[in-house]
């Protein structure tokens, strides 16, 4: 039994820094960001006006929650001359993310949903510290990958960005010219600026549910008989 609690840790651990991680971007997947966001943008150079651009920015971003009606709405999106505001290619692409955005979603939501009952499911038991015990090992990990990855972000942000897109999406399939609608409505330093709050906000998680497990580590241990 005292391999398998071990273990349990050891998971708790691991799981803990993608859902910090996911908590950060639901919190970034908002309307307010992202209108916030694109008023500090350089206007398009292409002639969308900031409101077109920003319309076309939030239907993007409402066609990737989990619940709307997808990229249908991306399909109706239209230009100021009335063509397709997206082509085949960026509609592909934009599938793709609402599929993975929905598992980051579902995933973070799961996460959270077993700790609890983990939480409340030993706390009578001699394996009480296992939840803390793992909490606090990932909130330590996460601050620890943060160290690594954060100047990865704020130095080399063009390999960060490629490695991301290389992980979770096939070939060259998020690629587009800079002249595509998707470019235009979300540029590299909308990006640069959602990683850089999201590895703040992870890190800032990460601080705060240290110490709160730490001291929910050290109440177990004192209850132990």
């Amino acid at each position: 039994m005292r391999v398998a609690a071990v273990a349990l840790v050891v998971l708790i651990a691991v799981v803990v820094p993608p859902t910090l991680i996911a908590n950060s971007l639901r919190a970034l997947a908002t309307e307010t960001f992202t209108r916030r966001e694109l008023g500090r943008l350089e206007p398009d150079r292409y002639g969308l006006t900031d409101d077109q651009r920003e319309a076309l920015a939030l239907t993007g971003l409402e066609s990737i929650r989990p619940g709307s009606d997808g990229i249908v709405l991306l399909e109706r999106a239209t230009l100021p001359d009335g063509s397709p505001a997206f082509n085949a290619r960026e509609l592909s692409h934009m599938r793709d993310v609402r599929s993975v955005f929905g598992v980051v979603l579902r995933g973070e939501l799961a996460v959270i949903a077993v700790l609890a009952v983990l939480g409340v499911g030993l706390a009578w038991t001699r394996f009480r510290t296992v939840v803390p015990g793992g909490l606090l090992a990932g909130s330590l990990a996460t601050i620890g990958v943060a160290i690594l990855a954060v100047p990865l972000i704020l130095l080399g942000f063009d390999t960060f960005f490629t490695g991301f897109h290389e992980i979770f999406f096939e070939g060259d399939s998020w690629r587009f010219s800079n002249t595509d609608t998707l470019i235009r409505v979300y540029p590299e330093r909308f990006w640069e600026d959602v990683s850089k709050l999201a590895a703040a906000m992870t890190v800032l998680q990460a601080l705060v549910l240290a110490p709160l497990s730490w001291w929910w580590l050290r109440t177990a241990r004192r209850q132990q008989p």
